[in-house]
């Protein structure tokens, strides 16, 4: 995982806030409406809690009534934090501690979130090479990958050659 990459660089800038008496299914139909995970819960500009979809679900099989429900009576109290200069090694790290499935990314007050779906996906994109340098896809590769699935036989092999315009293996070459 690239220690080079910011959370900065791959938050999502836009988040849903709601507050702790907003009426819960208001809050799904917006969150779902907006296509989000989760919400942050917020007292002023004060962070207190979270709100996914896990929580909500929780409404059904709890007593209490959905129409009389409100935010405060499904939430999680309290919410994961990750610095927007942390790197993408020390979020995903605090996702595993915490078992987040996403972070709130704070400057002096909230500023995005992070999911985990992002740290992976931004790992994979900028991956570090074994002198510690972020690969990027500008650079050309000094050489191919052999390795891959045979066009004449199925097989997965390590030492593919093209023949005839199709990339075929050892055994096949030879017939």
């Amino acid at each position: 995982m690239s220690s080079a990459i910011t959370v900065r660089e791959i938050m999502t800038r836009e988040f849903l806030g709601v507050s702790e008496s907003d009426d819960l299914l208001e809050t799904v139909e917006l969150l779902l409406d907006e296509a989000a995970d989760c919400a942050v819960v917020l007292r002023g500009p004060d962070p207190v809690g979270a709100l996914d979809e896990r929580d909500a679900l929780s409404l059904l099989v709890g007593e209490t009534d959905p129409a009389a429900a409100t935010v405060t009576d499904v939430m999680d109290d309290g919410v994961v934090r990750v610095a927007s200069d942390a790197s993408l090694t020390a979020a995903a790290e605090a996702m595993a501690r915490e078992e987040a499935d996403w972070l709130l990314v704070v400057e002096d007050e909230p500023v995005g979130v992070v999911s985990a779906y992002d740290i992976a996906t931004a790992s994979t994109i900028a991956p570090v090479v074994g002198d510690g340098t972020v690969s990027t896809a500008t650079e050309p590769s000094p050489t191919y990958d052999t390795q891959g699935i045979c066009e004449h036989c199925g097989t997965l092999t390590h030492d593919l050659v093209t023949v005839n315009g199709q990339s075929v293996c050892a055994n096949c070459r030879e017939n």
